[in-house]
């Protein structure tokens, strides 16, 4: 157990809310400030901060900054997704590392969604399924790999949202998620910064069957700008599509 008190984390978790300026968040806080989400969402934060001091998690240790950086940077898409209409039954979170959006989505989703997630280190994954435990978020599975490998499988265009957040430059990102959206499904990205990105992303969302994103502009309490673009697919990803890795980072598409 860390040193993080259920009392303290409701405190710095209900004045983020409060802090927070972005509309649709606000429309959601009654619901998301609920016992039972606070509960769920303290467990993760706690067991984050125990489980970050054996193996290497996230930088961020501070517990209000995990509140601002980790769990309002991923309440605040969800908000925006469901202002506009996105309800993905399921979902994967690529490279999702300790579990941002992962688990926060699945403390304040209705249990009949289900949520993936996908990483190549076996500890992280590890971690999001103790946590996963801890938290009673029963919705939550994940599975260690590549995605540059698992996109070639089973798993291919069988996701209503796929997710990734901080992973990669925009085109290398959109030819590792896009063969795991579904067509007529999102993919989802979580940007601190990109419209030069977005620019030098467009051939490889073309090719990948999908179209140029909706582009969302957010902040985080304190400033912290941030970008949430959404990708529709609306053809299947060529089935030459992911590439491997190496080609993929040296010769990104466009």
């Amino acid at each position: 157990m860390s040193d993080l008190a259920r009392e303290e984390f409701a405190r710095l978790y209900l004045a983020a809310l409060d802090a927070a300026e972005e509309p649709a968040l606000a429309a959601r806080r009654e619901l998301w400030s609920g016992s039972e989400a606070v509960e769920k969402l303290w467990k993760i934060c706690d067991r984050l901060l125990d489980n970050a001091r054996r193996f290497n998690l996230t930088a961020i240790l501070e517990p209000g900054e995990i509140v601002r950086k980790h769990v309002l940077d991923s309440l605040i898409p969800l908000a925006l997704l469901a202002e506009n209409g996105v309800e993905a039954r399921t979902i994967l979170d690529v490279g999702t590392g300790a579990g941002f959006p992962l688990l926060p989505w699945a403390a304040v989703l209705p249990e009949n969604r289900r949520l993936t997630g996908l990483d190549s280190t076996a500890k992280k994954i590890s971690h999001i399924r103790e946590c996963a435990a801890y938290a009673g978020l029963n919705s939550v599975s994940g599975i260690v790999g590549r995605a540059e490998e698992l996109a070639c499988g089973k798993m291919r265009e069988k996701y209503d949202l796929v997710t990734a957040r901080a992973v990669a430059d925009l085109p290398v990102l959109l030819e590792l998620c896009a063969p795991f959206v579904k067509k007529g499904g999102i993919f989802a990205a979580f940007k601190a910064r990109g419209e030069d990105e977005i620019t030098r992303a467009k051939a490889a969302a073309l090719i990948l069957g999908l179209t140029e994103p909706d582009v969302f502009r957010y902040a985080l309490p304190g400033g912290d700008a941030r970008l949430l673009l959404l990708y529709r697919k609306t053809a299947p990803t060529p089935k030459n599509y992911p590439r491997r890795w190496a080609e993929i980072l040296n010769h990104p598409i466009g």
